[in-house]
């Protein structure tokens, strides 16, 4: 899959991505939020059978099917952040995850590569709305939701689900429906 938008590029994870990956989840405002894309991966290799997963499903048009994309610039073909889609199985809705390299944010980048997954996602199904669940903390986030059109629809605190990955115990949920 290739998505090209004015200045980034959303395409399938190659191995050469690995090293970046492997980066770009160790950052500081990365973990912070997301600390589940870089636990358990000791070396850059060890995100090989992830790709190669997410390879598989690239070209896949069913969106409930979990799978990340890298966030590359257009001239270098930098691996800068990754964008995924999928079924977020507890609340059956189909959910945009993604997150971008300190060194790159605040370019528009991932507002671009958010704008240009979920038209994709929209043009390949039928579903009426794609969801984000945002760590309530995390402020640029929940700001940038906005900035692409999502709605903010409620702070949600779950009972009995350990949010292993959220820094409180709730979120924002968002929508951003279909055209």
């Amino acid at each position: 899959m290739r998505i090209e938008t004015q200045n980034v590029v959303i395409r399938t994870l190659e191995k050469k991505d690995a090293k970046r990956f492997y980066s770009i989840a160790r950052e500081s405002a990365v973990y912070r939020y997301m600390p589940d894309w870089a636990d358990g991966r000791a070396h850059p290799k060890d995100y090989y059978g992830l790709i190669d997963q997410y390879q598989k499903q690239s070209d896949n048009t069913d969106i409930s099917i979990g799978r990340s994309y890298a966030i590359a610039l257009p001239n270098t073909d930098e691996m800068i952040g990754s964008i995924g889609v999928g079924l977020k199985e507890k609340l059956n809705e189909i959910e945009l995850g993604y997150f971008m390299s300190e060194k790159h944010q605040r370019n528009g980048y991932t507002r671009e590569a958010i704008s240009a997954l979920a038209e994709w996602c929209f043009e390949v199904s039928d579903v009426k709305y794609l969801i984000l669940t945002i760590n309530c903390a995390n402020v640029p986030s929940n700001k940038l939701a906005e900035k692409c059109g999502f709605k903010l629809l409620e702070k949600r605190t779950p009972i009995g689900d350990n949010q292993f990955y959220m820094e409180n115990d709730s979120y924002f949920y968002y929508r951003s429906y279909r055209k």
